[in-house]
């Protein structure tokens, strides 16, 4: 197994956790930002995580996904920081996995084998 369907699994697992809490609410200690959000906007970040969770597994639709998702991560891992808690560990590590899957062609195309 290659390093580019390691990192795709971890990252496609954490987005179905994660999508899954939004609407099941089974993480401790949940999200301190959930209440301040709008429970709209919440559920849509859950489906968008559940999308990306197996559309992460389209060569096709990897790279925009894990840019897209590599910024949204680091917006709330900065908005996290704003306003002053300390549950940002997550979305930060995961920002980094995403951005190695959209960062380097040769990794994403599988040009070279790397692992």
């Amino acid at each position: 197994m290659n390093l580019t369907k390691i990192v795709t699994a971890i990252c496609s697992l954490l987005f179905l956790m994660i999508g899954t809490d939004k609407f099941l609410n089974f993480l401790e200690p949940p999200c301190s930002m959930m209440d301040s959000i709008s429970s709209t906007i919440w559920n849509v970040f859950g489906v968008m995580q559940l999308a990306a969770g197996v559309l992460i597994w389209l060569p096709k639709w990897r790279r925009p996904l894990a840019g897209f998702f590599t910024v949204f991560m680091l917006v709330f891992t900065i908005v996290h920081l704003v306003n002053g808690t300390n549950d940002f560990g997550g979305a930060a590590s995961m920002a980094v996995l995403l951005a190695l899957l959209a960062w380097n062609p040769d990794f994403m195309n599988g040009k070279k084998q790397l692992g």
